[in-house]
């Protein structure tokens, strides 16, 4: 099910001592027997300076785009093509008081746990190695999926946001899901 793009992009991180990790919605799809439309995929291992360089090679080599459209380079996240997002697990915190939004620090060295644990629901905190398969999913997300209940990945980081009481009853309502009472 996985793009041979993908698949070639993850065999270009692991050369160089990364590991690739599908994650979030492409990854709940495809556990849901849904075709995903994009791929989103986590680069663990990896400084961002040299994703940066891989990534410019793959589309170089690959002809999947014309180019990288960076869409937050302090903290890399990459748009290739259509369909294809790939970044480095990062932090999001609130700004400090009198600031709008988050502050946003990548780091390719953080646990899959603490990189999942940014992540506003359960069923989207799952990771997929591209190469082996392996699912990694340390808040029961397959276990959600399977009960069909969208419950949040921690009360501090959702509280942060308040869109995702709205992306919550989205969520709901199409994916024909419970909401868990404490979301």
């Amino acid at each position: 099910m996985v793009p041979q793009k993908v698949i070639k992009l993850a065999e270009i991180v692991r050369s160089h001592g990364g590991r690739a990790m599908l994650v979030g919605g492409c990854v709940r799809d495809e556990l849901m027997g849904i075709e995903p439309k994009d791929w989103d995929v986590e680069v663990y291992g990896v400084e961002p300076q040299k994703l940066r360089e891989l990534l410019d090679t793959f589309i170089v080599t690959s002809g999947v785009a014309h180019e990288v459209n960076v869409v937050g380079e302090a903290f890399a996240v990459y748009k290739i093509g259509s369909d294809l997002d790939v970044s480095i697990p990062r932090r999001e915190r609130q700004s400090p008081r009198g600031r709008r939004g988050f502050v946003v620090q990548g780091d390719p060295r953080m646990s899959f746990e603490d990189a999942c644990s940014r992540r506003d629901f359960t069923i989207n905190a799952i990771l997929k190695d591209v190469l082996t398969g392996e699912i990694v999913e340390p808040f029961d997300g397959q276990g959600d999926i399977k009960r069909r209940l969208l419950r949040m990945v921690s009360h501090d980081t959702f509280a942060e946001d308040s869109l995702r009481v709205l992306r919550a009853a989205q969520f709901a309502a199409r994916l024909e899901f419970d909401i868990d009472e404490e979301t």
